[in-house]
């Protein structure tokens, strides 16, 4: 890889993805610079952005606390085993889901509730109406069923009577 620090002519979108680009490669060779996995020739070319690059080489800063940083971070004991482990893992996931199904159980029996209370106290709720008509009110309904003849007379459709079978054009004029 090789890079030089000239300005370069781009222009829009195209220069942004060329930028990150630029940035990300630089950053990965940074820190492969720091782990000390590049090559000579990656090595000359790092250096002398540090040496040239403000940017480059506050990153190269950063980098470098970071890792110290992770570095110095306490190594956590492990006193249990790793079986002990996924059975608590295994039991906070039961009661997990145990205390979500109560929640959506808890919701669905209030939304019932409050539907059942609405129902029943609704003026149009059916019981509400009969309990309140009177017994002269309901009368009953007739059902008339036609078995053999419609109720309402159809009327015959036209019936469509052929014209004249087709002859030619000057036969029609001379009649």
């Amino acid at each position: 890889m090789t890079y030089n620090n000239e300005p370069r002519d781009l222009s829009g979108k195209q220069e942004i993805r060329d930028m990150d680009n630029l940035q990300r490669e630089r950053f990965e060779l940074l820190s492969a610079y720091l782990d000390g996995e590049l090559t000579a020739h990656e090595r000359k070319q790092v250096q002398h952005w540090l040496d040239n690059d403000r940017e480059v080489h506050q990153h190269y800063v950063k980098l470098l606390k970071l890792r110290q940083g992770i570095q110095t971070l306490p190594v956590p004991t492990v006193a249990q085993s790793a079986t002990e482990m996924a059975d608590q893992v295994f039991i906070r996931l039961n009661q997990y889901r145990v205390r979500r199904l109560v929640a959506w159980g808890g919701t669905a029996i209030a939304a019932l509730f409050i539907g059942a209370v609405s129902g029943v106290l609704s003026p149009n709720h059916p019981t509400t109406q009969l309990a309140n008509s009177s017994p002269s009110q309901a009368a009953p309904e007739t059902l008339m069923v036609a078995l053999n003849a419609p109720p309402v007379k159809i009327p015959k459709a036209a019936i469509a009577v052929p014209e004249k079978s087709f002859e030619s054009p000057a036969t029609e004029v001379n009649n």
